[in-house]
């Protein structure tokens, strides 16, 4: 059973997206930022760092992720869909609003090739990432339910061959 999520969780979502995507853009600020300036408005600071414009920008990104996330991952508005048609859909969606903003904040040149490999590569690499990471969290999750359910059922055996008329405590 999931849990109802409130507002917080999604704001939550979102900085922790945000927060994680500049921490990637500042480490390349730093690597590359010298050379991507003259090619990219996201480093026009150099290796100085981020520019408001920039850090925005991510900020929306980040929420309109978190907003995509909630419509391909609730069943609020999709009710039958496999979790890997889900999943493509997300995708397509996240590309295609990266696609947006490429076009409309000038991200890099739309003409070069070596850009566009360059996003699809570490488009790739945080997809695989936060996969296998979400993927370990419902482990750790379904082992910790399965552990709970093991001494519900050790407890409730246990109830039931104490003593009948008299209340037991049940130790959680």
């Amino acid at each position: 059973m999931e849990e109802k999520k409130t507002i917080f969780d999604y704001v939550a979502m979102t900085f922790t997206t945000f927060g994680f995507s500049i921490s990637w853009l500042n480490l390349f600020c730093f690597l590359f930022g010298e050379e991507a300036k003259e090619v990219s408005s996201m480093f026009s600071l150099g290796s100085n760092g981020l520019s408001t414009a920039t850090m925005v920008q991510f900020l929306a990104v980040s929420a309109i992720t978190t907003i995509i996330r909630y419509l391909f991952f609730t069943d609020v508005f999709i009710k039958k869909m496999s979790i890997v048609g889900r999943t493509a859909c997300m995708v397509l969606s996240e590309v295609a609003m990266i696609v947006v903003f490429v076009l409309w904040f000038d991200w890099f040149p739309t003409g070069m090739w070596l850009p566009w490999v360059m996003f699809i590569l570490c488009f790739g690499v945080c997809f695989v990432v936060s996969t296998v990471v979400t993927m370990w969290k419902e482990k750790i999750e379904n082992r910790k339910m399965e552990e709970a359910l093991v001494k519900l059922k050790k407890q409730e055996a246990a109830f039931s061959e104490g003593e009948g008329g008299k209340e037991q405590k049940w130790n959680m």
